[in-house]
């Protein structure tokens, strides 16, 4: 099976099922939902950095979810020092390690990799939760808004495609493609408009920005797949890679359109939604 045939029925199996669950489950049972997608995101992560310790890190990171689940992000900012301490201390308190000549290494690489994902995973899946607080259509918008970016991508950088856009971390990108990513998801908007309460116009803006910040989440994940020499976070979902690799676009896009949205909530007094 060539690999469009592995895409397109991996997608038709999926996406039912992501679908669903953005449109039907209540805010805390979509809440717990993220978690395990979090779970097998930041499971693939470590796996393709080669940690050692990749099971505390892990927990560490999950264990953000936390103080995230109260809606406290004072309280996340300060797990976010807190979990390196505990990290360095458990790897210096076992012998072994300590023995080794690259401990120091090992450890800055364990930091930097659970960092990343609770800045860069679990903080953005957080903000589609917030999303859905808002209004429980926000996140299942933002999901086709970020679809749409990734199709039309596809369609016009295999059409037109010939200036490549960062060749040396990800050689199939072109401007053509981006051009692509910004179209898809203004069209979904401007369709999202009255959703939002804002004007048409406003809202090609917002889904240009949208496209922008997906596509820069996409080549932030490509560069650290580069940096562990592998092509795709993981083998999860036939044709598309992993986890990883299917919500990197999130990873600006849905604190944005947040902060957008409760913005004008706030500030407006507009009704949202």
């Amino acid at each position: 099976m060539n690999n469009l045939k592995q895409r397109v029925l991996a997608a038709l199996c999926a996406a039912p099922v992501v679908v669903a669950a953005f449109y039907f489950l209540p805010p805390k049972w979509f809440f717990m939902f993220l978690v395990v997608v979090a779970l097998l995101a930041n499971f693939e992560l470590v796996t393709m950095s080669g940690i050692r310790e990749r099971y505390l890190v892990l927990s560490l990171a999950i264990l953000g979810f936390v103080p995230l689940y109260t809606q406290s992000l004072q309280i996340f900012m300060l797990w976010l020092l807190f979990a390196p301490v505990i990290y360095m201390v458990t790897q210096f308190l076992q012998k072994e390690s300590i023995k080794k000549e690259n401990i120091n290494r090992d450890i800055m690489r364990g930091i930097y990799v659970m960092l990343l994902g609770e800045v860069f995973v679990i903080l953005p899946l957080f903000y589609m939760y917030l999303l859905k607080e808002i209004h429980a259509l926000f996140p299942l918008m933002l999901l086709f808004a970020l679809w749409a970016s990734d199709t039309t991508a596809y369609m016009l950088g295999k059409a037109f495609g010939k200036r490549l856009l960062v060749p040396r971390i990800s050689p199939k990108k072109t401007y053509e493609g981006l051009a692509g990513a910004i179209i898809g998801p203004m069209i979904v908007m401007m369709v999202s408009s009255r959703l939002m309460g804002i004007g048409i116009g406003e809202s090609m803006i917002v889904g240009g920005a949208i496209g922008v910040l997906g596509q820069i989440g996409d080549i932030f994940e490509s560069a650290g797949k580069r940096l562990c020499e592998v092509k795709d976070s993981s083998s999860l979902i036939p044709g598309h890679g992993g986890i990883l690799d299917r919500i990197d676009s999130f990873t600006f896009a849905a604190p944005f359109l947040y902060h957008y949205l409760a913005g004008i909530k706030f500030l407006t007094g507009m009704k949202v939604g």
